[in-house]
């Protein structure tokens, strides 16, 4: 056991991490100085993420959660204690992940940011209601406010204080009343009660009184009886005559008032604002409607009808194509001649009335059409096939009620500097910034918005600062880039005033542009200096040079890795000849492709014409038009929310899917967010047989998905064990070697080797199967042996391991090879796929994309590949590229990593600016040819890595001829 480190320089004594065994970790002994900036690197699966998040993070949190009580534990979610000694100094922990926050359609970026809250309590107390109906402003009187209203009458002024009545003459008699103005005239009520004057509203007299000499404490008590009277209103009235002469009674009305929320215009009451009024995620706020989504969704014809030049006969209509509802069909087209619809003509061609019938049914012949089909099938969307069925012919649209703002009219109404809260929710991060900064309000409306204003402006601040200052508010998260999204849920953490605490982040350069770094390093920096202790894992060589700490872990990766091989500062990591890392950041390690190793551009072209989805094509009349070269690796490049995501991944690649699959005879509709966002042509396309998207969503969650099956290696691996002798000899079929189903898997795990108890209040324990030992099988099952080992032992093995045990297995190699190809050779091929780091994750996602492509001409898309890897992983992921477009096969990547961009055959650079300002091509070409561009930020970029590239190969010449001299 190693001693107790010594205090640090700033006097704080360091997290003292003894003996962490989390995953491949191999009882690391770390010390992390606390209040400074510390990056853990090295290769993608060493140990970074379980040594950061698994072990430091997850007994942070686990402390922090036992300081509650018992009753609340028990709500809520527990990390797994990390296997490791002791950790000593450890100050209460946050983590910041790729997978932080809800990606729902309710998630926007003002909720992930707790800026909605903010403004909900702000909206609540200083919010000035204006009515929607005459655009006057509604207020709420009180005793005060009324008598000072009064004492400012002027000296000698007559008044009565009144209020309006339906109660019945005689009842106000009773109550005490003595006098009120009925048409004109102050009558007695007595009179009124003896019926000798019928009438249908009384305005009842409580009280008289004259300017400059009033009682306050009878003016406050009469007030309040009126107030009473009126049910909260009461009104003033100023005669110009005696009010108690026999005359007519020429008043004038002073001032109505009201207790209560309503227009004194159009008698319109209004709910007192509170916080969950302006929530459109509850009840009390959401637009009724739309129940707060701000859209509905409705049948989309077309989806029902997607290609319309085809005949009902020929099955225009999709749903009805299915076996199971064929006979639909077969009903439109036995009614079709009584009702004029020609079943052999285009849809498209096809006279409104035709189609009506086709809609709306015929009710003569009880054939209900597409609305009673869909009718039909709403009844019974309890069965979760036809939940699904359904959603395939349906797509949003903006709710008719709320126009899209997602809140009930009564919220709308509220208004803070002229501005509803939806007015607010609608504006860019930086545009509202600027409007928070001009807001003026007065009175006590200042002290109550100060602390919130403050916290709103803190949040947007930091949202403008890491870059996302183009997006709106009210912009779901589901829509952003996995990089967008992640700073948005960075900001809820980081832009909070804590001290004294851990934060742990997850590789936050995700989706950054380089140019973009230096405000979210300034961002570390001062979460630092107030006193924070700050631990990224993150490969950007920027924030590793940044950092006052490093710690790199392998040697390499999985079981070869799990050790720390450098701690200390960064300048002495770039020293360091033994580091990977320092490797490539000195210039010792780079990537040689040059001008000379592009490739031609001669093996065809896509053109996408008339882009205008999303921000594509700003400020250009005819959209984004755009050549992507065919046969070459070409990577999408630009700032954040340039439209690289909707170009590659919302236009092109639906675009692509659109006439590969369903023109060549798939016929079936797709659902509505799988359409491809507007353009107006693709050309050619017919050069291609297949079109893969490789993204960033989650593989699994669940730890009975690992790569073996993921890539669909099990199958033939079960099936050589059936063969076996000894399994037939026992009757066993390649289903009693799967863990995922009964047979052969225990019955006490059920083929997850580990079970879980439940310990109520504490987080639960996992531990090995006592019936298994951990090995998910039956023991009879086990007793079959392929070349001396059992399944379980297979499934132990490395993938490099597997690849050399299952020699001569071609279908089984056939499917390893793969994860060989993209760098994962050191996984385990049982291991959990709920354990695998972000990187490893992507690249197992490419290993069976690649399993299975066709055996043409295929179009990878993949949204930055290089996410979670290290400069070597990089660069070995450009090997496992090259080989793909050297048998034929074209690759986009979306992608910020310099090194990939460098060996790219060509880029395509969007930008110049975010939203707005972005959706243009900047510079395209190679990537020499976008260096040169200037008004590039992308092309600055590269510039100064190729003249660090020929500094570094300059030196290591220079090197050369030195040990050649010698």
């Amino acid at each position: 056991m190693s001693d107790p480190p010594e205090p640090h320089a700033n006097g704080k004594a360091p997290i003292a991490v003894r003996g962490a065994r989390t995953h491949n970790l191999k009882d690391v002994d770390l010390d992390v100085p606390r209040g400074e900036l510390t990056v853990f690197c090295g290769a993608s699966g060493s140990g970074k993420t379980s040594m950061a998040l698994d072990t430091l993070y997850a007994e942070g949190q686990r402390r922090y959660i036992e300081s509650f009580s018992a009753y609340t534990r028990q709500f809520l979610e527990q990390l797994d204690k990390p296997d490791c000694e002791r950790i000593d100094n450890l100050p209460p922990a946050i983590a910041v992940t790729r997978s932080s926050g809800s990606r729902s359609n309710r998630t926007t970026v003002a909720t992930a940011t707790e800026v909605a809250d903010h403004l909900r309590v702000l909206f609540a107390r200083v919010g000035q209601i204006v009515c929607p109906d005459c655009d006057r402003s509604v207020g709420r009187d009180t005793v005060d406010s009324i008598a000072a209203a009064l004492a400012g009458l002027p000296e000698g002024q007559r008044a009565m204080l009144c209020f309006e009545s339906d109660e019945p003459a005689t009842s106000l008699v009773e109550a005490g009343y003595v006098r009120a103005l009925v048409g004109g005239e102050t009558v007695s009520l007595a009179d009124l009660a003896a019926g000798q004057r019928p009438v249908e509203s009384i305005t009842v007299v409580v009280d008289r009184f004259v300017g400059g000499r009033l009682d306050e404490g009878r003016l406050a008590e009469s007030i309040e009886t009126a107030i009473a009277g009126g049910e909260g209103a009461c009104l003033v009235v100023a005669p110009r005559a005696d009010p108690l002469g026999s005359g007519p009674d020429a008043r004038a009305e002073l001032q109505r008032f009201d207790t209560r929320l309503r227009c004194n215009n159009c008698r319109r009451e209004f709910a007192t604002p509170e916080p969950q009024l302006f929530n459109f995620n509850s009840p009390l706020g959401a637009c009724p409607e739309c129940e707060g989504f701000g859209s509905v969704v409705e049948t989309d014809m077309d989806l029902v009808v997607p290609d319309k030049s085809l005949s009902l006969r020929q099955g225009a209509v999709a749903p009805w194509r299915t076996p199971s509802y064929a006979h639909e069909l077969e009903e439109l087209l036995a009614l079709a001649e009584d009702h004029g619809v020609d079943p052999d003509a285009p849809f498209e061609q096809l006279p409104p009335e035709a189609v009506r019938v086709v809609v709306q049914g015929a009710p003569d012949r009880d054939f209900g059409g597409l609305d009673g089909f869909f009718r039909w099938l709403e009844r019974r969307k309890y069965k979760m096939h036809l939940r699904v069925f359904l959603s395939r012919w349906r797509s949003y649209r903006t709710c008719p009620v709320c126009a899209g703002q997602r809140l009930k009219p009564e919220a709308l109404a509220v208004r803070v500097g002229g501005k509803s809260f939806a007015d607010l929710m609608a504006k860019e991060v930086r545009g509202a910034s600027a409007w928070f900064e001009s807001l003026e309000l007065s009175g006590a409306g200042r002290e109550v918005a100060r602390a919130v204003l403050a916290d709103v402006a803190s949040r947007l601040e930091f949202l403008r600062k890491v870059g996302v200052g183009y997006l709106t508010l009210d912009r779901t998260l589901r829509t952003l880039s996995t990089g967008e999204a992640q700073r948005v849920a960075m900001t809820a953490t980081l832009g909070s005033s804590l001290v004294d605490m851990l934060y742990v982040l997850d590789e936050p350069t995700t989706g950054l542009h380089p140019s973009d770094v230096a405000p979210l390093v300034d961002s570390l920096r001062r979460l630092r200096d107030r006193g924070n202790t700050v631990v990224v894992v993150e490969h950007d060589e920027h924030v590793i040079r940044a950092a006052d700490h490093a710690v790199e872990f392998g040697p390499l990766a999985g079981v070869e890795g799990g050790e720390v091989v450098f701690a200390g500062t960064p300048s002495e990591l770039t020293a360091d000849k033994a580091s990977r890392t320092g490797d490539w950041l000195a210039g010792r390690r780079l990537v040689r492709k040059s001008a000379d190793d592009r490739r031609p551009r001669d093996h065809g072209k896509l053109t996408l014409l008339g882009a205008t989805g999303a921000n594509l094509g700003a400020g250009a009349a005819g959209g984004l038009d755009v050549d992507i070269p065919l046969g070459v690796l070409t990577v999408v490049t630009g700032v954040s929310g340039a439209g690289k995501s909707s170009l590659v991944r919302r236009t092109l690649f639906p675009a692509l899917h659109e006439r590969l699959h369903d023109n060549a005879g798939a016929g079936e509709a797709r659902h509505g967010d799988d359409r491809p966002l507007p353009y107006k042509d693709l050309l050619g396309w017919r050069q291609l047989e297949d079109v893969l998207l490789v993204d960033q969503s989650p593989i699994s969650r669940s730890p009975r998905s690992n790569p073996v099956t993921y890539v669909k290696a099990m199958d033939p691996v079960r099936a050589l064990f059936a063969e076996l002798p000894d399994a037939k000899a026992r009757g066993y079929t390649a289903s009693h070697f799967s863990f995922n189903v009964d047979g052969g898997r225990c019955d006490a795990c059920q083929g997850a080797g580990w079970v879980s108890v439940d310990m109520q209040f504490l987080a639960d324990i996992t531990m090995r199967c006592h019936e298994c030992d951990g090995t998910r099988y039956k023991s009879e099952v086990l007793d079959v042996r392929y070349r001396d080992r059992d399944i379980a032992e297979v499934l132990d093995m490395t993938v490099h391991e597997a690849i050399r045990f299952f020699r001569g297995e071609a279908k089984v190699q056939q499917r390893l090879r793969p994860l060989v190809d993209v760098g994962l050779d050191y996984l385990q091929l049982g291991q959990p796929a709920s354990t695998l780091s972000g990187g490893e994750a992507q690249r197992l996602k490419l290993a069976g994309r690649l399993t299975t492509k066709s055996a043409g001409r295929t179009l990878f898309l993949l949204d930055e590949p290089t996410t979670g890897l290290h400069f070597c992983d990089v660069e070995q992921l450009i090997d496992c590229f090259s080989a793909l477009v050297e048998v034929g096969h074209s690759l986009v990547v979306i992608e910020h990593n310099v090194p990939m961009m460098m060996a790219a055959d060509w880029v395509i650079d969007l930008g110049p600016g975010a939203a707005g300002d972005g959706g243009r091509v900047v510079a395209q070409g190679t990537p020499e040819e976008v260096a040169a561009c200037e008004g590039s930020a992308t092309g600055r970029v590269l510039a100064e890595a190729f003249a660090r590239r020929h500094a570094a190969l300059a030196a290591l010449e220079e090197e050369e001829a030195a040990l050649g001299d010698d």
